[in-house]
């Protein structure tokens, strides 16, 4: 093994591998596997670079336990809990049933906190969009309001939009949008807007050996808020599962996780909740005007 190797493969873990294993363990297998590394030198350099981090430096990088790494986080941030004003929570409205005028009840049970970070993961054509959008209208009048899609062009837009129209004031009296649409795909943590209601629709990895990497895509995004305004963030799940792609980890940094399947709703984690407890508890509902609207919006009783 050479030095130029070793220098090599150090950067590249530096840079491509630890910043997305945060509080997570890992063995020098998963990081061959992921790079693709099968050449002996390459992967004894790995063995190398994590003896290095772990045992040799005073202050290490890494916990070793048997085979696995896991890297040590010695941040601390403290809290002021003192100044801080119990009140200053926001409430967010969500979909409704504007025929009927049902809801999802939960809506008045959830507090969520300046900085907050609502992740929704969903199936495929299960509904993330018609829901985000529909945060979107129906908080217009109290955040500022920017939707970041990679899914929707402008015809679909005007057309998923169109039915809000007949319920809804959806421009100023200069006949400006209430809200802003942007078309964006990554890096969503730079055009974050402190202080607003953020929508990500949706976030995501190039390839499923990535999905690592949507934990600290989410902390990023979150991070950006710097303790003002609300994100909340679309993600895709399997069917038959509560967690989005990421897995359970991607809970930790949620507020608020729901799981979308077709036709029912699930509050996996609020945080924060009030008179009554939503954690676990399920909603049917039906999609309908052009994929705009929620109807018939129930609680499944099980």
């Amino acid at each position: 093994m050479s030095e130029g190797t070793y220098k090599k493969v150090s950067a590249r873990i530096e840079a491509d591998w630890y910043p997305y294993h945060e509080n997570e363990w890992f063995t020098h297998t998963d990081i061959c596997i992921y790079f693709q590394w099968d050449d002996p030198d390459i992967r004894k350099a790995v063995s190398v670079k994590l003896h290095h981090d772990s045992k040799l430096i005073s202050e290490p990088k890494l916990e070793k336990n048997n085979k696995a790494f896991r890297l040590l986080d010695r941040t601390l941030e403290a809290i002021d809990w003192q100044t801080a004003d119990p009140e200053k929570v926001y409430r967010i409205k969500f979909p409704y049933d504007a025929y009927t005028n049902n809801g999802f009840p939960f809506e008045d049970w959830i507090n969520i906190p300046p900085g907050g970070l609502i992740l929704v993961g969903g199936v495929s054509n299960a509904g993330k969009t018609t829901l985000l959008l529909n945060l979107m209208v129906r908080n217009m009048d109290v955040f500022d309001c920017h939707y970041f899609t990679s899914e929707l062009s402008a015809v679909a837009l005007k057309r998923r939009l169109n039915p809000f129209e007949d319920i809804y004031e959806l421009r100023n009296g200069d006949g400006k949008p209430k809200f802003h649409i942007w078309d964006r795909f990554e890096n969503f943590q730079d055009v974050i807007k402190p202080g607003g209601f953020n929508l990500v629709d949706y976030l995501d990895v190039n390839k499923e050996a990535e999905y690592f990497k949507l934990k600290p895509y989410a902390r990023r995004i979150k991070r950006a808020l710097g303790g003002k305004g609300i994100a909340a963030i679309a993600l895709q799940k399997p069917p038959g599962r509560a967690d989005a792609y990421g897995g359970a980890n991607l809970r930790g940094d949620a507020d608020l996780y729901l799981a979308m399947d077709f036709g029912v709703l699930t509050v996996i984690k609020a945080k924060d909740w009030v008179t009554e407890n939503p954690n676990g508890r399920k909603f049917a509902f039906d999609i309908e005007h052009n994929g705009s609207m929620f109807t018939n919006i129930r609680e499944v009783i099980e």
